[in-house]
């Protein structure tokens, strides 16, 4: 009876705080139609991100940019079982909001400075309470917060630029999950054992759940700031041709308290399971762990063959081999809980991003673009928490700049993501209680696609 409420301990070391997936890259409403590409070309206060060291080539003294996207996933899971008769589920996530803002001066013709505040990493899943994977995740919420000061400058004689700004990042999340297995088979193992143990009289209370779980966690946690640089390098070769490259520093994301709130079916559960003394007060205590946001490497170029047409690729290195382990110490000594490990085994990636601009009008501009985002999860380690798959993505945006002196315009972007394959089948590795704590896999097809949406202003003058 004890291993198995004490199962409950392992809740939050198997679960990412922050799930594959968790790059956003909807910091651009701009950019965004064009594939997200950009560290190649000059976008004035969107440089920022994308390559500090073009923030200077901007025309105007000022430059101001703010968007917000609306990301719309829908993921499915089907259980790998040959009879047909497998267990499905899909999920019901609400939509995530990334949103950016920029702004840049140059006070003089080689120097420029900016500020930006976005939202480079975040996740958002929903499954139901008690699907067949309950006791891995029901829902995840998560968002990264980054402010970024930035210097530009420029030299031999305007064709090549340098770039750095100091990220400063901070960051929340919510996460529920149930504590074991849901279903009336682990409930009735459960009442069979309280009925070994001489307290069979709680037994029917428990069977009375059905299908619904016993007992669930909710964890929350804000994490400390963290601090990286984002710097860059452009070579401007002539009116046709330009030359960037980006680096993001890896920036380690720690929590300190975070806490958890236990969730029983109903008061008559929880006073039975309370009563053994066997649950591990983790609604009493609070824990520790960290995880690294990834370092990213970005050679991109634009091609600007007539003046009406813009074309660009970028092809970027993700670090994310740094997610080896996720490791949670419990401050509280005393609540009697392991420190625990959870193996990630992330691999690097690569994302290669084209797109294309067509300036129609001086106030009409259409975009459209693509990229492939390669999975860094192993089909070994494949889990529904934000489920991982080689990413498609096909973009179309315009810009719409009114008035004489066209210092305002309005950014409008359209975007399909999809995976590469019509399925992901793989697996993930877990401690299943009522087998003795032996280790048991959570196998099934992962399906997904999205729908993105994204509003910016900007100004000049």
């Amino acid at each position: 009876m004890k291993k198995i409420i004490l199962f409950i301990a392992t809740v939050i070391a198997t679960t990412s705080l922050f799930a594959e997936g968790y790059q956003v890259n909807n910091l651009s409403t701009k950019q965004l139609g064009m594939g997200y590409v950009g560290v190649g070309m000059k976008l004035n206060s969107e440089s920022i991100w994308f390559n500090p060291a073009a923030a200077v080539y901007q025309p105007t003294k000022f430059d101001f940019s703010a968007g917000i996207a609306g990301i719309a996933s829908h993921f499915g899971y089907a259980e790998i079982d040959y009879t047909g008769n497998g267990a499905s589920a899909k999920s019901d996530n609400k939509l995530s909001t990334p949103f950016y803002a920029y702004m840049n001066y140059k006070p003089t013709e080689d120097l420029s400075v900016g500020l930006s505040l976005t939202t480079p990493f975040g996740s958002a899943m929903k499954w139901n309470d008690n699907w067949v994977g309950a006791h891995l995740i029901q829902s995840i919420d998560l968002m990264c917060f980054q402010l970024q000061p930035t210097i530009s400058y420029k030299f031999l004689d305007g064709h090549l630029s340098i770039g750095a700004g100091l990220t400063i990042s901070m960051g929340n999340f919510s996460l529920s999950r149930s504590l074991l297995k849901v279903g009336s088979a682990t409930n009735n193992t459960i009442a069979y054992l309280l009925q070994n143990n001489g307290i069979g009289q709680y037994a029917p209370v428990i069977t009375a759940v059905g299908d619904n779980p016993l007992v669930s966690a909710k964890l929350k946690s804000d994490a400390k700031i963290a601090f990286g640089i984002n710097i860059g390098i452009m070579y401007d070769i002539n009116d046709q041709w330009s030359l960037g490259i980006n680096y993001h520093s890896k920036t380690k994301m720690k929590v300190d308290e975070g806490t958890a709130e236990l969730i029983y079916a109903n008061d008559n559960v929880k006073q039975i399971l309370g009563a053994t003394g066997l649950i591990p007060k983790l609604d009493q205590g609070t824990f520790s762990t960290s995880l690294p946001l990834p370092a990213t490497f970005t050679i991109g170029t634009s091609f600007r063959p007539y003046k009406k047409w813009e074309f660009a690729m970028d092809i970027q290195w993700v670090g994310w081999k740094a997610y080896k382990n996720l490791n949670v110490k419990f401050n509280e000594k005393e609540l009697g809980i392991d420190d625990i490990n959870s193996v990630k085994n992330y691999k690097n990636t690569l994302i290669t991003r084209l797109g294309l601009q067509f300036f129609a009008t001086d106030w009409f501009t259409f975009r459209t673009g693509m990229y492939v985002d390669e999975s860094p999860v192993r089909s070994t380690h494949l889990n529904p928490e934000t489920p991982s798959m080689t990413k498609l993505a096909f973009m179309g945006g315009i810009s719409l700049m009114p008035g004489k002196h066209k210092r305002f315009a309005l950014n409008l972007t359209y975007g399909y993501i999809k995976s590469a394959d019509p399925e992901r089948a793989g697996s993930y590795p877990y401690t299943n209680a009522l087998n003795g704590g032996a280790t048991e896999t959570f196998a099934g097809n992962y399906t997904f696609h999205a729908h993105t949406a994204s509003f910016g202003l900007s100004y000049k003058f």
